[in-house]
């Protein structure tokens, strides 16, 4: 005992006692979870400062903010919703099919009971007392009386089987009652969020109208564009910043395939469907040119990473809609904007071909569409470089 509690001392010191490298266990983790945290609320205040402007289009681009996030939230609930809804559903058809099956197991059985009523019957209505009493040969009475305990038994594991099967059923019917409800109030909250979508929707539409009332002429257009174009540079040299604070350790995953510059020309493309608008094209208003691609593909599209890395951003950015940005090391990051809604959010590890969003119109665009950039170290490269031709 006394050596026990000598071992017990020890390994208690040691757990107390700080680590090799002067840090407490865990306390590497917490440091990880407070700059992450750290990272998000920069984001924030970064995001709300990119959007402070004064005057009218500044409300309204508030006003279409607002309804564009709505949208993007009750998309992804309803998108949940859904497949909850085809799960109880196929459960609630699984709970009916096993009860007509014991319903018919329970038919099975009664009809069984009644052949040996039947059967009873044709021995002659006789009790044991009957029997034995009777003035036959004593082997006859001895195979009459087998066969009556046979019939008794044989009736009475009948009666039993019949409890249980109605037992059964009673329950599954309970159950069934209860699935049911469940779907009814599934069923209702999908009304209510279809109608909140549809009424997020109407008002990005007016906004949208009023927003183009504000915005007159190519020269304010092109004002506009390049603000945009430096917000999106400012956060990412932030973040650049930001996420340096942040240890670059991952857990380990399938992903786990080399640097990002070494599958250069190998990548798939993060949704299926024509490029609209290439990379360095004339944008029509005065000498800008698109830094990435757009994507036409129908809203809703399930818009996947191109390579294993951590979401860096993840919210609504003026001139890009929704937007995520996900940080792949060696300064390399993919942009994917004008989503309809996202999937992740910022600080988590996303796998390649891993569903990050869906295609939408976000931003304020007439079509739907998915805006794609590659960066290094804040530079924009041609996407065609780095995906695969037979995926776009």
């Amino acid at each position: 005992m006394l050596a026990a509690l000598l071992l017990c001392g020890m390994v208690s010191a040691s757990a107390a006692a700080p680590s090799a490298g002067g840090t407490v266990p865990g306390a590497e983790e917490k440091e990880k979870a407070t700059k992450l945290e750290a990272l998000r609320r920069t984001i924030k205040e970064l995001r709300t400062s990119l959007d402070q402007a004064r005057g009218k289009q500044a409300e309204l681009r508030g006003q279409l903010r607002d309804s564009e996030v709505s949208i993007g939230s009750l998309t992804q609930s309803l998108k949940k919703l859904k497949k909850e809804l085809t799960q109880k559903d196929a459960e609630l058809r699984g709970l009916r099919a096993r009860r007509d099956e014991a319903n018919v197991a329970l038919e099975h059985q009664r009809r069984i009971l009644a052949q040996q009523i039947l059967a009873g019957y044709a021995m002659g209505r006789e009790g044991h007392m009957k029997i034995i009493l009777s003035q036959q040969e004593p082997s006859s009475i001895g195979r009459m009386l087998t066969y009556y305990d046979y019939l008794n038994r044989a009736r009475a594991d009948r009666i039993g089987e019949i409890d249980h099967r109605l037992a059964e059923i009673s329950v599954l019917e309970h159950a069934i009652a209860q699935q049911a409800e469940t779907l009814e109030q599934l069923h209702g909250e999908r009304t209510q969020q279809l109608q909140a979508l549809r009424d997020s929707r109407a008002s990005r539409r007016q906004v949208l109208v009023k927003l183009g009332g504000e915005i007159k002429g190519k020269q304010q257009k092109l004002e506009v564009l390049l603000q945009d174009e430096r917000n999106l540079s400012e956060l990412l040299i932030k973040l650049r910043r930001a996420l340096a604070e942040i240890p670059a350790e991952r857990p380990s995953g399938p992903g786990d395939s080399g640097p990002f510059a070494r599958h250069k020309g190998k990548l798939s493309w993060p949704a299926r469907g024509k490029i609209t608008a290439r990379y360095g094209a004339a944008r029509q208003v005065g000498s800008l040119t698109w830094r990435g691609v757009i994507i036409g593909a129908e809203e809703g599209v399930e818009v996947k990473a191109i390579y294993r890395g951590r979401v860096a951003f993840a919210d609504w950015l003026r001139g890009f809609g929704l937007l995520i940005i996900v940080d792949h090391g060696d300064g390399y990051m993919s942009l994917y904007g004008q989503n309809q809604s996202v999937a992740k959010n910022v600080g988590d590890w996303v796998e390649r071909g891993e569903t990050i969003a869906t295609v939408g119109n976000s931003g304020g665009q007439d079509s739907a569409g998915l805006y794609f950039e590659i960066r290094h170290n804040g530079v924009p490269d041609n996407p065609v470089r780095w995906c695969r031709a037979d995926k776009r």
